[in-house]
C-alpha cells in the first residue's frame, strides 16, 4: 500500500524519524501497490533465529496485516498463490491466537472469497475463525478477524463499533485466565484517540490480562497531537518487539501487541520479534514481498 510520509517530532528523548501510515485508498486494498518488495534494508539474521521455536508451555500471540492477500510484489494481484504464501508464514510462525487485518469477504472484484477462510483451510492448522465486516467494499464487506488455536479453549467472542472515516471494529476474544483485543485503527489522528477511549472502557474492570493487537496506524513517538498512545498508555504498555514492521520504512513500527498495565505482573513474557525473514518449508526466505508489513509476535506465560 502507499504510505504518506509524515515528519513528526518524537516524544522526549528520541530523536527525528521518518514516519508513516497506511494510505487511504490502499488501505481498502483497491488494487495497485507502491512496494516492489525489496525495500526495508533487512538486516542479516543468525541462521538460528530464522525459525522462532516456541518454547514448551509458552502461548504464542501474533498481529499480521494481510494487505488483502494480493503481495507485496510490485506486481499485486488476488491469487490463490498469494493466499497459501501469506498462511505459510502463520504455519511456520504457528501463533495460538492471531490477529489479521485486511480482509474481506463476499467482494465482487475478487470473486466473492471469504478470506479469513481461505488462509485459514491454507495453513492446515486447527484454527478456530472469527470475522465480521467493518466497512462495505464492491457488494461485500473488509475488515479484520482473528483465528484461534481450538485448544486454547475461547469461551466468548464480540464485536464492538469502532469509530473512523472508513468503518472500523474491535473483537473481543475471551479465554480462561486473559483476553484479546484485536483491531485496525483508522488514519484520522481524532478518531483514532476515539477509538482508544473505547477500547480503555472496553477492558475497564477486568479481572485478568487484556492484550491489544493489530495495525494501529500509530506510534508513541509521534506529537501528541497526531497520536493515540497517550489515551493508551494510561491502560496498556507495548511488550512487542518495535525494530520496523513496514517493508517500505525501515525502523517504522504501527503493529503492536500491548497489555493490560494494570496486569503485568500476571504475565511473563519470554520472547518478541518483528519477524523478517523466516524458514518455510526448509528454506529461510525473505517475507518481505508476501504482506506490506512483517508479523509481529510475542511468546508469553500467564502466571
Amino acid at each position: 500500500m502507499k504510505h504518506r510520509l509524515t515528519h513528526l517530532l518524537l516524544i522526549a528523548g528520541l530523536s527525528m524519524v521518518t514516519l508513516t501510515t497506511c494510505g487511504q485508498e490502499d488501505n481498502r486494498g483497491s488494487g495497485g501497490g507502491s512496494g516492489n518488495g525489496n525495500g526495508g534494508g533487512t538486516p542479516p539474521i543468525a541462521v538460528n533465529e530464522y525459525k522462532y521455536t516456541k518454547a514448551a508451555g509458552d502461548i504464542r500471540l501474533m498481529t499480521y496485516n494481510a494487505f488483502y492477500c494480493k503481495s507485496n510484489t510490485g506486481t499485486p494481484s488476488f491469487s490463490d498463490e498469494h493466499i497459501k504464501a501469506f498462511a505459510s508464514v502463520i504455519k511456520s510462525l504457528n501463533p495460538d491466537v492471531i490477529a489479521i487485518q485486511e480482509l474481506d469477504s463476499n467482494c465482487i472484484g475478487r470473486g466473492n472469497r471469504y478470506l479469513l477462510q481461505e488462509i485459514k483451510n491454507a495453513t492446515g492448522l486447527d484454527y478456530d475463525i472469527f470475522f465480521e465486516g467493518a466497512a462495505k467494499y464492491d457488494g461485500g464487506t473488509i475488515g479484520c478477524g482473528v483465528m484461534t488455536k481450538r485448544n486454547m479453549n475461547t469461551v466468548k467472542v464480540k464485536f464492538v463499533e469502532l469509530p473512523g472515516d472508513e468503518s472500523r471494529k474491535l473483537i473481543k476474544v475471551t479465554f480462561p485466565k486473559f483476553s484479546f483485543f484485536a483491531t485496525h485503527l483508522d488514519l484520522n489522528n481524532q478518531k483514532r484517540k476515539d477509538a482508544a477511549e473505547i477500547i480503555k472502557n472496553k477492558m475497564n474492570g477486568s479481572t485478568v490480562p487484556v492484550f491489544l493487537a493489530g495495525d494501529l496506524n500509530d506510534s508513541p513517538a509521534w506529537q501528541a497531537t497526531q497520536s493515540a498512545f497517550p489515551q493508551l498508555a494510561q491502560a496498556f504498555t507495548i511488550i512487542s518487539a518495535t525494530e520496523g514492521s513496514l517493508p517500505e520504512q525501515p525502523g517504522t513500527t504501527i503493529d503492536y501487541i500491548l497489555l493490560s498495565t494494570a496486569h503485568k505482573d500476571k504475565v511473563a513474557v519470554s520472547e518478541t520479534h518483528v519477524v523478517k525473514r523466516l524458514f518455510i518449508d526448509g528454506e529461510a526466505k525473505n517475507i518481505s514481498t508476501i504482506s506490506d508489513h512483517y508479523p509481529v509476535y510475542v511468546d508469553m506465560k500467564i502466571k
